[in-house]
């Protein structure tokens, strides 16, 4: 924790004149990451249509001060109680386990490999691999990206410069991370905002070859060019529900992104990142954007529990959540069509720091029956309850839900008991602790008769 402040307080960006648009660069800085810095920066303005406010200064740092730089930048958007209790909300519910939304978090908020920037962009980290000076010296690889662009001007790191920069400006057009509290909206906002940077880097990069830009109607993902620099590390290193939601960031954002802007330019992406602000919304397209359903305020399911966390999972987390715990992807698909908003919240005891009696209520909405969302006559909610039922059956081999309706039924895993009640297109989950086996009573002392006389 010590460590953590100490680079804390040298990673705090430096204060600036204001209005200024270039900030000093500090003793022992590198003076090609300047002329870099400018050079693609200008790039950038100029491919984006928008001029930064202020550039910021590029410094040469270790791999460890990156990590150390994503950890306070995700700590500064959920602090680590929050984390903690999340995660064990997301365990109660099937959504991995406890280490599941921190590692979710710090892998957005580190981004691509090598490189990262301060909580207020006024940074960049550059790791000892990324636009070395000795970028155009030619290599034994035929195939490395670093001799087929010396031909071109351009550094191989560039295009992934021209990302981070557009972070950058991102952060000076909202004033803020574009990091969210709750997981739907960070997943759609953080799908947007890599989906333009990587727009730009592609654009970057082709205007830098003098390529037509046009080539890049033909890309899927930004990892079919330069060997994959514009997707994180992540992708390789994280389990499997880290990597679903990484990958819907960085292929799902980049493929919606790239169709906004062939459709209508920067002013049509610009109008989508601004109106479509749940992952239900950047899957449908052609739909207008959900309007948030009331949820009624928090109450505690029982008497000495306080609200230590709550968030929203929204579309593409439920399609994760059950097609990962029944291993059927097309059930996930099915199941998570028909959201229309939902509240997770985690309920804990003032002195229970581990949680363990903490309780888990998953509050959620869903579309309609008939409604557009699923083009048919199927009922969203029934259709999410049954698959989250055969979900946690199939994450608790030998128990079932019981019950005397569909409407409310109980599971009783080893170690929690869940309860799945439908109403309407409402639908409620709670988690909560086994209740405690009573303390056997008392036997009653045994009376030794006296001995005869």
């Amino acid at each position: 924790m010590i460590g953590l402040l100490v680079a804390g307080a040298l990673l705090q960006a430096p204060a600036a004149e204001q209005g200024a648009t270039t900030v000093r660069r500090p003793a022992g800085g590198e003076s090609h990451l300047d002329e870099e810095v400018a050079r693609i920066g200008a790039q950038v303005s100029l491919l984006r249509h928008q001029p930064f406010v202020r550039l910021p200064f590029a410094i040469r740092v270790p791999d460890a001060m990156l990590r150390v730089a994503a950890e306070i930048r995700a700590l500064n958007v959920l602090p680590r109680e929050r984390l903690e209790a999340r995660g064990r909300a997301w365990s109660d519910v099937g959504l991995g386990d406890g280490a599941t939304p921190r590692n979710l978090l710090f892998a957005l908020a580190t981004d691509l490999d090598g490189i990262g920037f301060d909580s207020q962009g006024q940074r960049l980290f550059v790791g000892p691999a990324r636009l070395r000076a000795n970028d155009f010296e030619p290599t034994p690889e035929r195939n490395d990206p670093a001799t087929l662009l010396q031909l071109t001007g351009m550094r191989p790191d560039a295009p992934v410069l021209a990302h981070l920069l557009m972070h950058v400006r991102q952060r000076e057009r909202s004033g803020r991370d574009t990091l969210e509290q709750t997981t739907d909206r960070m997943l759609a906002a953080t799908a947007w905002a890599e989906g333009e940077a990587n727009l730009v880097a592609l654009r970057t990069l082709f205007s830098g070859m003098q390529v037509s830009t046009d080539v890049m109607d033909f890309l899927k993902s930004p990892g079919e060019v330069l060997d994959g620099r514009l997707l994180p590390i992540a992708l390789q290193r994280t389990g499997d529900i880290e990597r679903e939601f990484v990958n819907f960031v960085h292929v799902e954002g980049y493929a919606r992104a790239a169709e906004r802007f062939r459709a209508g330019g920067w002013a049509a992406l610009d109008a989508a990142m601004a109106e479509r602000r749940t992952t239900s919304d950047l899957l449908h397209p052609g739909r207008a954007p959900l309007s948030p359903p009331e949820f009624p305020a928090p109450r505690a399911p029982s008497e000495g529990l306080r609200l230590a966390d709550e968030d929203s999972l929204g579309q593409q987390a439920i399609a994760i959540l059950v097609s990962t715990l029944t291993g059927k992807e097309s059930l996930g698909l099915v199941a998570a069509e028909g959201w229309a908003g939902d509240r997770l919240r985690r309920w804990e005891g003032q002195d229970d720091p581990g949680g363990q009696g903490g309780v888990t209520e998953w509050l959620s909405h869903w579309r309609a029956p008939g409604a557009e969302s699923s083009g048919s006559a199927a009922d969203p909610a029934a259709d999410f309850a049954q698959a989250y039922r055969r979900a946690i059956e199939a994450r608790c081999p030998g128990r079932k839900f019981v019950g005397g309706a569909d409407s409310s039924l109980t599971l009783v895993s080893a170690e929690r008991i869940y309860t799945l009640e439908r109403q309407g297109s409402a639908v409620r989950v709670l988690v909560g602790p086994l209740p405690a086996e009573p303390e056997p009573s008392p036997r009653p002392a045994s009376r030794t008769p006296p001995a005869p006389s």
